[in-house]
C-alpha cells in the first residue's frame, strides 16, 4: 500500500494566523481574459497595456457548474472574442498561478491578484494594488505571445474616443466658464489625448523567452 504522506501545519494554516476581519467580503476564484478591444493608456508609463477581465468561478453561477467547471463558461465567453488566461500556462512565468487565496475570519476567503498586498490596521483592511508589478505581469502577457500585440485599428478608435470626451468637455465647460472642476477635468483629457497621439502608443516589449534552456555536457579534454 501506498504511503499517505501529510502536510505540515504552517503559519497561515494555523487557526491563529492573521486573517482579514470578518466583514471583508469573500470572493470567488477567478481567471483572467482578454478581448482584442480592451486596452487602456496608461499616463503614468507611457504605454497601452492590456485591459483584462475576470471570468469568476462562482459554482452555479455564468457557466461554470456546482463542481467549479469552466468549460461551458469559458466557451461562452471564448465565442464572444474572449481569450482565456489560464494560471497554469507556463508561458506566464514567474507569473505562472497569479491568484493569491487570503484567509478571512468567518466564512469563505478571499482571492485576490498575486501583486495586490493587504494589511490590516485596527480591524480595517487596507488594500495596495500592484502598481509596477501588475504592469510588468501585463507586459509579460505581450511579450511571450500569450496576448496579440495592440491592433492599431482598435489604437485609432481609443484615440477617437478619446477625442470625442474632449469634445464633450469642451460643450461642458463653455456652458460653465467658472466651475473649476469642470475646466480641471477638460485639461487633464486634453494631455491624455495629447499623449496617446504623439505618444509611441503601440510600442510594445520584446519577446520574452518562455522555452525552457536546454542543458548542454561540458565536453572534456581527454589529451
Amino acid at each position: 500500500m501506498s504511503a499517505i504522506v501529510g502536510k505540515r501545519v504552517t503559519q497561515q494554516d494555523s487557526p491563529d494566523a492573521p486573517k482579514l476581519p470578518a466583514r471583508t467580503k469573500a470572493t470567488s476564484s477567478f481567471m483572467y481574459m482578454h478581448h482584442p478591444h480592451r486596452w487602456q493608456y496608461i499616463p503614468a508609463v507611457g504605454e497601452w497595456l492590456p485591459q483584462l477581465g475576470k471570468l469568476k468561478i462562482d459554482p452555479g453561477v455564468g457557466g461554470v457548474t456546482d463542481e467549479g467547471g469552466t468549460d461551458l463558461a469559458v466557451a461562452q465567453h471564448t465565442r464572444r472574442g474572449w481569450q482565456m488566461i489560464r494560471p497554469s500556462d507556463e508561458r506566464l512565468g514567474k507569473f505562472r498561478w497569479y491568484v493569491q487565496k487570503i484567509p478571512k475570519a468567518g466564512r469563505g476567503v478571499v482571492h485576490a491578484d498575486a501583486t495586490e498586498s493587504v494589511e490590516v490596521v485596527g480591524g480595517r483592511a487596507f488594500w495596495q494594488e500592484g502598481g509596477e508589478a501588475f504592469y510588468d505581469f501585463l507586459r509579460h502577457l505581450i511579450g511571450s505571445g500569450i496576448i496579440a500585440p495592440m491592433s492599431s485599428q482598435v489604437v485609432r478608435l481609443k484615440v477617437e474616443q478619446q477625442r470625442q470626451t474632449v469634445d464633450r468637455m469642451e460643450s461642458a465647460v463653455a456652458n460653465a466658464p467658472h466651475n473649476q472642476i469642470l475646466g480641471a477635468r477638460l485639461a487633464n483629457a486634453h494631455k491624455m489625448l495629447d499623449r496617446m497621439e504623439n505618444g509611441d502608443p503601440v510600442a510594445m516589449p520584446p519577446t520574452v523567452d518562455t522555452k525552457p534552456k536546454s542543458k548542454r555536457r561540458k565536453s572534456m579534454d581527454m589529451t
